[in-house]
């Protein structure tokens, strides 16, 4: 060294390199088609898709070169004990199954071998009862109340039957030990629902909440007064839990990927809430900022979670479930992945979800309003109805509706004639959606005239519509805090303020929903996210879909957890997405449960048709049908040695693109109107139509393309005869929606289509897919 004197410096003892997410020396994309287990119909199934079936689903997938199926939420949602209960994502327990996907001819048979032979009448006449109602329940749609019905009757009978060589067998012992944590709690659980007749916990008296670990370990004691049907619990989840990992078992020697389905939320009428209410929020309601699909939002009835006190044990409850689901699933949906960086918060007495506000957030603070000049907090946070505002909204009724659902405050101006601007607010037991929607003022008989019926709708409206009119939201446990109501600018209580007061709210809004979120967001993502990802091997996809914060993306990206990309709905500016674009870390897909089916939605919009056909798929516009779509652009990934993070991939085109061919610019501007006044694309979603968006969607750079079941049939005429509004799964602006849906194909047809079968592997094997491998 120089001048020989000794450096002090220490070479560090570790050195990490991190770059990301593991990568492949190839780009690994796979394909698979996605269906919900209750809409599966096979010659076997008693009125709704159960876990048996799933193995003939993987055998379509695996003829069709695809690796992957992905489900629904699979856990038990019996709270009401009606259809109400066909929502998949309310669940009861995060934990139990869900009696609807058992195959019951199973546990006949089961029963049958363990009883033995002295009891072959029995069991003959439980196969005559099955059948029937195998036959009686082959609908169009699912109906849930009487399947359910059929399945627990017959599964109780036979736990009847066997009850005590069963509880004393080897592998039902096996199967407590191993899952008593949660199957204990639930299966007194529901004994008590049934006892009580409801699910509300906070209604059971001395056995809610507030002892329910003593009521557990009581009640589940052989000999308890419930401890039979608590027993019979058992028995269903044990051959229910059997029936679904013989089908993980089978997707995984054949190499097909089952993919699950984790809810955001639990009902608040849970065995979840009832052991673990500190985890809870229980007076808040979870749901979706008002969008253009849901111009209210979305109110889903979960609680939000107490992420403080989940944080005490390192999120023990959350790393549970995930690995309770690796029992089953070798990837996972995570429901609303934005729920993790924060939740769209409504108070419990909601029924829509536009009143909400985002938690964790960063409040405006009481002090922040008075340095711009807004002192008024109450008339910025109240609901704005003068007599002005009512004659606007209801005209003549303006009077009625003063007198019965409103109390007068006072006087706020004249009207240019003279006459004085009254205030109002609203009675005190109208004063909440819960007691202005769930009041007597608007129940009408059955039978009323239309014009009755449309008048009480249109003043029910009217009335939410005011309660809404308001441009702040207050914190009610912290008097200093406030909120931006979503979308303030369209109300006329914003609408009436000065201009200096819009601009310092316009102000502070932009702030709320922008900068001052970012750091709380990524970082508590940062905290929630790794506790799901550290316990699971499991390849796992974030629904990232609605209002997505900027942190997102990167926190994905960060911990490798793929986004989904859903055509209609785009990520990038824009009408459309545009699958060649999507990145690697994507699940694609032209629809999914919560939109219509790509043909419905295709069919709708004349317009937007001849934009998309244009646009997106390349329509030529020669008239000529056969040769209207060119073929997509192939994406094709290189590896490269040197070179470090975006440097060591590198894409090539190999065919012309739609894109290239629509004429369209980065915007997707272009000139449709010629294309539809002269060669317009077809009315229908045709099979050549559906192939074109296929064939896109396969041929993207995102890691997986998965296809709900209805675009796959869509490819085969005489699949596609069903009307396309018909294959809707869920109504997401209807939080009453009855999911019943049920494909009209049986798996076993689909199974012996050669043709079809061969043109999906086809598809799969040009865009690169097969056997999840790239084309080079």
């Amino acid at each position: 060294r120089a001048g020989g004197r000794k450096s002090h410096h220490r070479s560090p003892s570790r050195i990490v390199a991190r770059d990301g997410h593991f990568r492949y020396p190839g780009a690994w994309r796979g394909s698979g088609l996605a269906a919900p287990v209750f809409s599966l119909r096979s010659c076997d199934s008693v009125g709704a898709g159960d876990f048996v079936d799933l193995r003939t689903l993987v055998d379509v997938a695996h003829a069709g070169g695809m690796n992957v199926v992905q489900v629904l939420p699979v856990n038990d949602t019996t709270v009401h004990n009606m259809w109400w209960d066909s929502y998949p994502y309310s669940s009861v327990s995060v934990f139990a199954l869900h009696p609807l996907y058992l195959r019951i001819q199973q546990v006949v048979s089961e029963a049958a071998r363990i009883a033995g032979p002295e009891h072959a009448n029995r069991f003959a006449s439980l196969r005559a009862e099955v059948n029937k109602a195998k036959a009686a329940l082959d609908l169009k749609e699912v109906d849930y109340e009487a399947t359910v019905k059929v399945k627990m009757s017959v599964a109780r009978r036979c736990f009847e039957a066997v009850k005590t060589p069963f509880l004393n067998s080897t592998e039902f012992c096996e199967f407590l030990a191993e899952n008593a944590a949660w199957l204990k709690p639930y299966a007194v659980f529901c004994a008590l629902r049934d006892l009580f007749g409801t699910a509300q916990h906070w209604r059971w008296g001395s056995l809610g909440s507030d002892n329910s670990a003593g009521t557990v370990t009581r009640l589940s004691q052989p000999g308890s007064e419930v401890y039979n049907t608590v027993a019979l619990h058992y028995f269903v989840q044990f051959h229910l839990d059997a029936q679904l990992r013989e089908a993980a078992a089978h997707a995984k020697r054949v190499g097909v990927i089952l993919k699950g389905d984790l809810p955001i939320g639990v009902d608040k009428a849970s065995v979840d809430t009832w052991m673990y209410p500190n985890l809870f929020r229980m007076h808040t309601s979870t749901g979706a900022p008002p969008d253009d699909f849901d111009p209210n939002g979305q109110n889903w009835g979960f609680p939000t979670y107490n992420w403080e006190e989940m944080s005490k044990d390192g999120y023990g409850w959350w790393r549970a479930r995930m690995s309770h689901l690796e029992r089953y699933f070798s990837a996972m949906r995570i429901d609303h992945v934005l729920g993790f960086f924060r939740i769209w918060e409504l108070p419990a007495h909601t029924r829509v979800g536009r009143m909400g506000r985002f938690r964790p957030s960063v409040p405006i603070r009481r002090h922040e309003l008075e340095q711009r000049g807004l002192w008024f907090v109450d008339r910025l946070c109240e609901p704005r109805v003068t007599s002005s505002i009512l004659r606007e909204i209801f005209g003549d009724r303006d009077g009625e509706v003063a007198g019965r659902f409103m109390e007068e405050t006072g006087h706020d101006g004249h009207h240019p004639d003279g006459r004085a601007i009254n205030t109002y607010r609203f009675k005190a037991e109208f004063s909440t959606e819960e007691g202005l929607l769930g009041s007597d003022a608007f129940k009408i008989r059955d039978g009323s005239p239309d014009w009755l019926v449309e008048e009480t709708e249109a003043m029910r409206k009217g009335l939410l519509h005011l309660q809404h009119n308001v441009c702040l939201l207050r914190d009610p446990e912290d008097p200093d805090a406030f909120y931006p109501r979503i979308e303030m600018q369209k109300t006329s209580s914003f609408n009436e303020l000065e201009g200096w007061s819009k601009d310092a709210l316009n102000w502070l809004y932009d702030d709320y929903f922008g900068a001052r979120q970012d750091k709380l967001w990524r970082e508590n993502a940062r905290r929630t996210l790794p506790a799901l990802m550290t316990c699971t091997g499991q390849l796992v996809c974030g629904e990232d879909l609605g209002m997505v914060p900027p942190c997102v993306p990167p926190v994905l990206d960060e911990l490798g957890i793929l986004g989904l990309r859903i055509q209609r709905m785009p990520h990038d500016e824009g009408e459309f997405g545009r699958p060649n674009r999507y990145p690697y870390a994507t699940v694609c897909s032209p629809s999914c449960h919560d939109t219509t089916t790509t043909r419905a939605w295709y069919e709708a919009d004349r317009h937007r048709r001849a934009r998309y056909a244009h646009q997106v798929l390349g329509m030529q516009g020669d008239g000529q049908l056969a040769s209207c779509f060119p073929p997509p652009m192939a994406y094709r990934v290189e590896h490269v040695e040197e070179g470090s993070g975006a440097q060591r991939r590198r894409t090539s085109v190999g065919s012309v693109g739609a894109e290239d061919l629509s004429g369209a610019g980065a915007d997707g501007a272009g000139d449709t109107g010629f294309i539809e006044r002269q060669h317009p694309p077809p009315d229908k979603c045709e099979p050549h139509v559906m192939r074109a968006i296929v064939r896109q969607h396969m041929a993207s750079p995102s890691v997986l393309a998965i296809f709900p079941a209805q675009d796959l049939l869509a490819l085969e005429h005489s699949y596609a005869q069903r009307p396309a509004e018909e294959e809707t799964i869920n109504d997401p602006t209807n939080n009453r929606h009855y999911w019943r849906f049920r494909l009209h194909v049986r798996l076993e047809d689909m199974l012996a289509n050669s043709e079809w079968l061969a043109e999906i592997r086809d598809m799969v094997n040009e865009s690169g897919r097969q056997d999840g491998k790239m084309t080079t």
